[in-house]
């Protein structure tokens, strides 16, 4: 039984593997016939593109011609007649500028297949089959304006006045508000020029001037135990007076505990 499985499992499976192989062992014979039959179909591609280029620039003319006559209609007959082309010539060519511009051609009793190509005059004239209606709101506007009173309208030039002239009130006074404030600051800093040269002129320290250790330490913009740490050095008095905002040298007199200036004389 179970070898009966066995066959049946292998036969499925040699179903399958057969048509594989035989398609390999195909292209592995074939293929350099394969690889040249696709580089005939490409280049007769490109031929085909090449010539259709080509042909297009010589009936281009025409065909812009007559959509701009025609106002966007053509027929292979009118092509034909104008272009000096066979009427198959003449469909072929229509047929491929229809899926270029994404058209379908139309079937007319009187002249049989139309194609429609779309052209900005055209559309220009379908706006200007449109522009009735906008004159026609126009013109129900203007029954409406005057119905208005005399009063409404002059309530209403009045208003468009105002609008017009916040604008210029608001520019103004902004205008204004520079100016008074360019005034105030150059008043403030020619008042502050005599102060300090007043300042700068008059020293305020005199020459024996004495100071406690938190006094000087402030003055120098240090802590107090700073001060205190360096009052006993050689160099007490280069060091406080690179400290000191007016360069000015301090000496510490253990006597009184307090720091003496020294100003030169």
């Amino acid at each position: 039984m179970t070898g009966k499985v066995l066959d049946n499992g292998s036969a499925g499976a040699l179903v399958l593997i057969l048509p594989i192989a035989f398609s390999f062992v195909v292209l592995y014979m074939l293929w350099p016939y394969l690889l040249l039959i696709a580089a005939v179909i490409v280049a007769f591609k490109l031929w085909q593109n090449y010539q259709w280029q080509k042909w297009c620039q010589e009936i281009n003319p025409y065909f812009n011609q007559l959509i701009k006559e025609n106002r966007g209609y053509l027929t292979p007959v009118d092509l034909s007649v104008k272009a000096n082309l066979t009427a198959n010539a003449a469909k072929v060519f229509l047929s491929r500028k229809s899926d270029e511009y994404g058209t379908e051609p139309q079937t007319i009793e009187d002249k049989g297949v139309v194609y429609y190509f779309p052209t900005a005059s055209a559309l220009g004239s379908i706006f200007d089959d449109s522009e009735p209606e906008a004159v026609n709101s126009y013109q129900l506007a203007a029954k409406e304006s005057n119905k208005l009173s005399v009063r409404g309208i002059a309530q209403l030039a009045k208003q468009e006045q105002s609008k017009e002239e916040e604008p210029a009130q608001e520019s103004e006074s902004s205008a204004v508000a520079l100016v008074d404030r360019a005034e105030s600051q150059s008043t403030a800093t020619s008042e502050l020029e005599p102060e300090n040269s007043s300042v700068e002129r008059s020293p305020s320290i005199d020459a024996h001037h004495s100071l406690i250790q938190a006094e000087l330490a402030k003055r120098l913009d240090l802590n107090s135990s700073t001060v205190g740490r360096r009052k006993s050095d050689p160099d007490f008095e280069e060091w406080s007076q690179s400290k000191d905002p007016e360069g000015i040298a301090w000496r510490y007199e253990s006597e009184t505990k307090l720091f003496i200036a020294v100003v030169p004389d």
